[in-house]
């Protein structure tokens, strides 16, 4: 059976967005009635059943700039988890570090591949990560992601990945809207393992000014 492109089974819309000095054209879902109806009509298990990453979730917005503002080295090596749309690899990329972007869903994949190819970004690969089964080498000086945590099930598997990948003088950031709990009992769990430093950035939307919470973690 032939495989559906992201582009055959999504409506997809270009779509600009411009964080420090860089603006990039990302192709995105759009977003119409056919995601909140089902939603609506089956409730939880229509939860479970939607892509999350066809949104692009502020906390990576700010997780980008965060991560541009603060200077990080550029021989840095970069890996962002549950990327989604890939909007703090990409950009990291687009301000020229050299970033591996991840994330399990397929379409989610294929997505991030034809948004580096849009915007002629030669210094980012893009790479599926199972965080159950990870199988990706190397370790890295920064790891990064945002909205990470929905279910418990997922901490375990994530403190793991996190332990193994990143080296020992090594920084995580991760983001997240302040009003989610999920990461609550995530960062009490990995606090054992991690120097944690948080912080509260703000994001204006178009009608709501969102509050992100980044935490900092450095290997004790």
């Amino acid at each position: 059976m032939d495989t559906i492109s992201v582009r055959d089974k999504y409506g997809l819309e270009l779509m600009p967005i411009a964080i420090g000095e860089k603006r990039l054209k990302l192709y995105g879902v759009k977003i119409n009635d056919s995601f909140v109806d089902n939603l609506l009509q089956y409730g939880e298990e229509g939860t479970n059943s939607f892509p999350f990453w066809v949104k692009i979730w502020e906390a990576s917005v700010v997780l980008a700039d965060h991560l541009i503002q603060i200077g990080i080295q550029k021989d840095q090596k970069i890996l962002e988890v549950g990327a989604g749309m890939g909007i703090a690899g990409l950009f990291l990329s687009a301000f020229g570090y050299d970033v591996t972007i991840t994330d399990y869903d397929e379409d989610a994949l294929e997505l991030l591949q034809i948004n580096a190819k849009q915007n002629n970004l030669n210094n980012v690969s893009v790479v599926k990560l199972d965080w159950n089964d990870p199988d990706i080498k190397g370790k890295y000086d920064i790891i990064c992601g945002a909205e990470l945590i929905y279910k418990e099930v997922d901490i375990a598997p994530v403190i793991n990945l996190i332990q193994r990948y990143i080296r020992p003088k090594g920084v995580v950031f991760l983001a997240h809207d302040l009003e989610r709990k999920s990461m609550i009992k995530f960062i009490e769990m990995i606090s054992s393992s991690f120097e944690i430093k948080n912080i509260v950035k703000t994001l204006r939307g178009k009608d709501e000014l969102y509050k992100v919470a980044i935490h900092t973690l450095t290997p004790k």
